[in-house]
């Protein structure tokens, strides 16, 4: 019996030594994808077009479509979809390189897990040629077989069959890849399934019911009213519900700007259909309804999705008025880096929230002034006064965005 005990201790040792050993060479200390924010305004003006080109709302089942997206857009698509961490892809002649790099809380393993991998269209699907995760290589082979026995053995293969039904054919060539499809509305259905979970789902709904009551009494003999009056004690009442404050503040960053920005939340939660609806009232940012649209949408993408992508969308809106909408507007641009800092600071760091939200919230508190930041400006005076996104007079004016937002309290 000793012998056996020793043995037993003897094999779980050594496994935990190859566990070890293995953590050492998958984390490393540099990254394998540099660079800045994976999602440019332009990166995202076209993804978004790619998307609107291919509604799936707008196609019929049994549908046949053709679509064609460049390795920059599909690049796009795919830092979108990882949320976190920076993705780049190189297409190829009937093959396509993936690298990806997400940062981890700093440890003496390393601070960054690389994954590369070379993908190639087989005749039964994609073949993984080449897997690296770190500096451990990964027979392809063997990563594929896992791969599909998760699939098959996880509750997305239902999906995953219709996924592989619909999709005719893939066709990767230098630059592009070229996609033909058989449209199944199941799959849409099946999105929006797996886009939350049911504790995510109910969650959203008592995050919802606590902002129709707040806005309900907050409101009462008003038609208008400051975000803060709003925003402020639902964070303190999100923050009080239990440890895990960081996900209740998402919740009510999320419901709250499905409102504020007027979009319909059913297409995301199809039951929110039986979810009341809050008394009609306008939510002001230093007085401008607009100011505390993008402040709140930009603070719940950040907190959903990560800092780069709400920088983008945010910047994004700014490039798309100056081409023929409001006009370009460093205020609104301000708003947007205002919410993107409040919405990073929700899932990065609660307790400072918490405790800058029990002593009150304000307008002034939220947002800088906006005095002396230029607006309404179409694309040729923006250009003209300006130079376009990134030249020296628009970075001197981000600069100074940034100053004032950073010498907020609450940003401190």
């Amino acid at each position: 019996m000793k012998r056996l005990f020793a043995s037993l201790v003897i094999i779980l040792l050594l496994l935990l030594t190859a566990a070890v050993l293995l953590a050492f060479r998958a984390i490393q200390d540099e990254p394998l994808v540099t660079g800045d924010a994976p999602v440019s305004a332009e990166d995202l003006s076209r993804a978004k077009d790619l998307i609107r080109r291919n509604d799936p709302r707008r196609l019929k089942r049994d549908e046949f479509r053709e679509t064609r997206v460049a390795a920059r857009d599909l690049e796009t698509l795919v830092n979108l979809a990882v949320r976190r961490g920076r993705a780049t892809v190189n297409l190829e002649e009937g093959a396509a390189e993936l690298r990806y790099t997400a940062a981890l809380p700093p440890t003496p393993l390393g601070r960054y897990l690389n994954l590369r991998t070379r993908v190639v269209t087989g005749a039964d699907g994609p073949e993984f040629q080449k897997v690296r995760v770190g500096s451990i290589p990964v027979p392809g082979s063997l990563f594929s077989a896992a791969l599909l026995y998760a699939s098959r053995h996880s509750s997305l293969a239902p999906d995953l069959e219709i996924l592989r039904k619909t999709i005719d054919q893939v066709a990767i060539t230098p630059g592009e890849l070229r996609l033909r499809y058989t449209w199944q509305p199941e799959l849409l259905d099946s999105a929006r399934t797996y886009a939350l979970s049911p504790e995510e789902r109910e969650r959203l709904a008592v995050a919802h019911g606590r902002l129709v009551v707040r806005m309900d009494s907050a409101g009462q003999g008003r038609r208008q009213i400051p975000l803060a009056e709003v925003l402020g004690p639902l964070l303190q009442e999100a923050g009080g519900i239990d440890k895990d404050s960081g996900r209740h503040y998402r919740d009510t960053l999320l419901v709250l700007a499905f409102q504020l920005s007027g979009r319909n939340i059913t297409h995301l939660i199809p039951e929110a259909r039986q979810w009341p609806q809050p008394r009609p009232l306008t939510l002001t940012l230093r007085g401008r309804p607009d100011l505390a649209q993008h402040f709140v949408v930009s603070a719940a993408l950040a907190a959903w999705a990560g800092e780069p992508l709400a920088s983008a969308i945010g910047l994004g809106k700014e490039v798309d008025d100056a081409r023929g909408g409001s006009g370009f507007s460093f205020a609104d641009l301000a708003a947007d880096r205002a919410g993107t800092r409040l919405g990073e600071l929700a899932v990065d760091n609660p307790r400072r929230l918490a405790a800058a939200v029990s002593g009150g919230l304000t307008d002034a508190g939220l947002l800088p002034p906006i005095t002396g930041l230029p607006e309404a400006m179409m694309s040729s005076e923006f250009q003209r006064r300006f130079g376009g996104v990134g030249a020296p007079a628009y970075q001197r004016m981000s600069d100074e965005i940034d100053r004032r937002i950073a010498a907020l309290a609450l940003f401190r």
